[in-house]
């Protein structure tokens, strides 16, 4: 697939300056209070899988998380340098820029240089890139690949390795991303060398991806069938608002012509499938779907590029960043992350006593609540056969309220220990908390 310009081509200078200036923006936007807000239970456990030991990685990696090693072992040169909330999410950053770096590229060989800028600034500032820009985890690799696997798949080139390649590391770093093959089908210039590509890449991921359904209960058993809410939901993810997000879809549907059209509408449409497979098989996340965010943003970018006059354009990328910028500024706060597991190591460091235990409900909650390590290493790690030893024991666990969480209903350990010891204190921090337990 070739693109048809509609103006002059642009020099190599003005198309280098297109891409580093989104690069530029989606940079600075990431990195604007990036160590701020605390780490919450998903960056705690890549934040642990980074750092510990490795036998303790690959003990957390029988029990979960074995989609997300190829992340752990990228991370970890990086905590061998700093564990702080900098460090870990500096590769995230890295790698939103790169994506809007990939947007301009794209939207050049698609449509315009105008465009592809245009669009590689509209991704840069959604509250969304910035919210995984900000995140120890894999998604914003994953949507750098799925910028990268695009353009080589609509640039013309004789060899389709890299092509390959690149969506075999996407399945490596989330086997969910491979959403963005259905979207490629539809859209590649040789269908048949793509299938055959594609079996050869399924065939490499097929025992990775068999060992990872072995654990989906324990991985994605939170997951559900979307309601009608999800909707709104991703929205509000996407903008910050319901509303915000209308003059974007407006744009994008205005932009959805020519080859940019073609590309860009089936890779956004697998946001909408997502939610549809997921009413029987469920799948949808927000953050599952955030590969396909580029494509919104390529056809909101082609849609601005299209209003007249020319500045209009740049009013309506101006209109979109202010509807941004209440949930920016929310995203930066210390505790706006689904944990404040800051706050909560803070709260236990100045409420525990010399002697006291805890209890881990399941005993892998070591791994979401350790990152900030201080607190938890004063106290002693809880046996079963060692309940009613303690004067104090700490449960630490998560759940929206004190015992509301499936586990802790069922977890042994938890029952026995309530049978000779009474709650005295409980704050949650979110997601995550804390119980002090005293013996009766």
């Amino acid at each position: 697939m070739t693109m048809a310009l509609t103006e002059a081509p642009a020099s190599p200078l003005t198309r280098r300056r297109a891409e580093a200036t989104a690069a530029v923006v989606a940079l600075l936007v990431g990195l604007w209070n990036v160590w701020v807000p605390s780490f919450w239970r998903d960056e705690s456990v890549s934040a642990l899988a980074a750092s510990r030991p490795i036998g303790e990685l690959w003990d957390l990696l029988g029990h979960m998380d074995r989609v997300h090693q190829f992340y752990y072992y990228l991370l970890r040169p990086v905590a061998w340098i700093s564990t702080s909330e900098f460090a870990l999410r500096l590769p995230s950053v890295l790698a939103m820029a790169g994506a809007a770096y990939g947007i301009v590229a794209l939207g050049r060989q698609l449509a315009s240089t105008r465009a592809g800028l245009l669009a590689g600034l509209v991704f840069a500032v959604l509250p969304m890139v910035t919210r995984y820009a900000q995140e120890v985890r894999s998604y914003a690799i994953v949507t750098a690949l799925a910028v990268l696997a695009t353009w080589l798949l609509v640039t013309p080139r004789e060899k389709q390795y890299p092509y390959r390649l690149t969506i075999l590391v996407l399945g490596l770093f989330h086997v969910y991303g491979l959403l963005l093959v259905v979207a490629h089908a539809f859209i590649a210039p040789d269908r048949k060398r793509f299938l055959q590509g594609m079996l050869l890449v399924g065939l490499g991921l097929s025992g990775y991806a068999v060992t990872a359904a072995f654990q989906r209960d324990t991985q994605l058993g939170w997951l559900r069938s979307p309601t009608w809410e999800a909707l709104p939901a991703f929205a509000q993810e996407v903008m910050g608002s319901r509303w915000g997000m209308v003059p974007l879809l407006a744009l994008a549907v205005f932009g959805a012509r020519g080859a940019l059209g073609r590309v860009a509408v089936p890779w956004a449409l697998m946001i909408p499938l997502s939610m549809l497979i997921s009413l029987v098989y469920p799948i949808y996340s927000p953050r599952y779907v955030l590969f396909a965010l580029p494509a919104l943003a390529l056809l909101a970018g082609a849609g601005l590029d299209r209003l007249r006059p020319k500045p209009l354009a740049w009013a309506g990328l101006a209109l979109l960043t202010a509807l941004t910028v209440p949930k920016h500024l929310w995203l930066r706060a210390p505790d706006h992350r689904p944990d404040d597991l800051r706050s909560m190591a803070a709260a236990l460091s100045e409420r525990q006593r010399p002697g006291d235990a805890v209890l881990y409900v399941d005993e892998y909650y070591t791994w979401f609540a350790g990152v900030y390590a201080e607190p938890y290493r004063k106290l002693i790690e809880l046996r079963p056969r060692d309940i009613g030893e303690y004067e104090r024991v700490w449960v630490v666990s998560g759940g929206r309220k004190h015992q509301n969480s499936a586990f802790v209903e069922t977890d042994q350990s938890y029952l026995d220990l309530q049978k000779k010891y009474k709650a005295r204190y409980f704050k949650d921090f979110g997601y995550s908390w804390f119980a002090l337990y005293q013996r009766r």
